[in-house]
Order: C-alpha cells, then sequence, then structure tokens
C-alpha cells in the first residue's frame, strides 16, 4: 500500500515555499485551505492593492492558475478547501468546522505536515490548530511536521544549525526562532529538528514552481530584489517532528 502524506498549506503559495522538497516525493496530497473565492463587490484589500490587483475574484483566479502551474512542476496531487481568507471574511474561520473538514481529508495519512505558524499569520495558525485538533481526533495518528513558514521564518535568515555557518557574534537567530515558536503556541521541546538542503536538481524544480507565484513574490521580497532572502528560501527547508 503506498505510503500517504498530505501537506497542508494556508494559502496558494505556502507550502510550495516552505514545504516542496515533501511535494516533489511520491504519494504526496497538497491540501489548501484559504482558497474560497472572494465575495461578489468586495472592494481590493491592503493585500490587493499592495500587490496591485484590481478586482479582488480575478486575482484569486490568477492566483488558482499560478498554483495549478506549481504543482504541475511539481507533479503532487491537490486538494482545495475552499475557506475564505482572513482578508476576505467578516470573522474568525469556524475551528470546529475547519478542524472537521481537514479530519476527514487526513483520516488515511500516514503522515502529515502542517505550518508552524511562525510569523502570527492568523490563516497559518488557524490552519495549524484545526490541523492539530483534526490529527488528535484520529483513531490512529500520523506522524506529524510541524514546517517553518517561508517567507516569515527567514526573518534573521536561517540558524547556524540549519546553514552549518559561522554564528554571528551579534545576533542569535537561534533564539529568535525558539522563542517564535513558543510566542506562537507551540513547545520546542516536543519538536525534533529536521533540516533538507535541497540538492540541485530539488532546489531548480523548486525554484520553477516558486516562479509560478508571479503575482505574490515582489510583495514577499521573493522576486529577487532580495537575493539573500530567496536564496535562502530555495537552498534549505525546516521542519520538526512532533513527539506525541
Amino acid at each position: 500500500m503506498e505510503h500517504k502524506a498530505f501537506v497542508l498549506s494556508a494559502h496558494l503559495d505556502d507550502a510550495v515555499l516552505s514545504a516542496s522538497a515533501r511535494l516533489m516525493r511520491p504519494g504526496t496530497t497538497l491540501v489548501t485551505v484559504f482558497t474560497g473565492m472572494p465575495p461578489d463587490g468586495i472592494p481590493p484589500t491592503y493585500w490587493d492593492r499592495l500587490t496591485r490587483a484590481e478586482s479582488p475574484r480575478q486575482r484569486q483566479l490568477d492566483r488558482l492558475a499560478e498554483d495549478d502551474e506549481a504543482r504541475g512542476v511539481l507533479g503532487c496531487d491537490t486538494v482545495r478547501l475552499d475557506e475564505l481568507e482572513e482578508q476576505y471574511r467578516s470573522g474568525p474561520v469556524d475551528a470546529e468546522r475547519l478542524s472537521a473538514r481537514i479530519g476527514e481529508v487526513f483520516e488515511h495519512a500516514d503522515e502529515v505536515w502542517i505550518p508552524a505558524g511562525i510569523g502570527g499569520h492568523t490563516d497559518h495558525l488557524a490552519a495549524r490548530d484545526a490541523a492539530l485538533t483534526a490529527v488528535r481526533a484520529l483513531p490512529e495518528r500520523p506522524e506529524v511536521h510541524l514546517y517553518a513558514d517561508i517567507p516569515y521564518a527567514l526573518w534573521h535568515g536561517w540558524p547556524c544549525w540549519v546553514t552549518g555557518a559561522e554564528p554571528d557574534p551579534y545576533l542569535d537567530v537561534d533564539a529568535w526562532l525558539d522563542g517564535e515558536l513558543s510566542y506562537r503556541g507551540l513547545d520546542p521541546d516536543r519538536m525534533v529538528r529536521e533540516v533538507n538542503a535541497l540538492p540541485p536538481q530539488a532546489r531548480a524544480l523548486k525554484e520553477k514552481a516558486v516562479a509560478a507565484y508571479r503575482s505574490q513574490l515582489p510583495a514577499l521580497s521573493l522576486d529577487g530584489s532580495n537575493p539573500l532572502r530567496l536564496r535562502n528560501a530555495l537552498s534549505h527547508e525546516v521542519s520538526w517532528l512532533l513527539r506525541p
């Protein structure tokens, strides 16, 4: 029987940016939560205006097409839950309903990958918490990995234990990252570090897949305008195996 893995993505682009190496492996399905179509007549939001979108609905169609292109590069299946993201909804997501929906998808999973919530985006935290609740309710618990949310995890670059670089005498990125995990409601003592240094072929595939999200990359400083950030995003991916 094929090993089944599911990578949960809050938005269109998150999982490809943060867990592409897992998406490239056979038996992996990308599950994107907030892919719903904005309501008719809603004006452009702050993020829409920042990315020069004139119509939220047209921009969402553009992003869905970008995601299809990226998935085609990586070769993974997809499930879209069609929830409205924060910028288009009038209140918080229904956590109980979302958890139930995710649980249906994860029902036969051997392995699940979930955003850690680094950076504190409301949608990332909602997706993470709903997924963890869903996993706890499953009769057979899958292996759980929490992945570092790119680009938020790259605010200070990768820690030395990721890159092998010499420590900066005036910047402790490891301390910042552990503090960020704790601040976002996780227990670093229950998390086992995992580092994936992408080999050249995987890095090239990821670069091609990431480039598909052309409407979002400039606002995320991943369009090449910040070469160090882009290099960090393409060279390594970080996750943590969650202990029971």
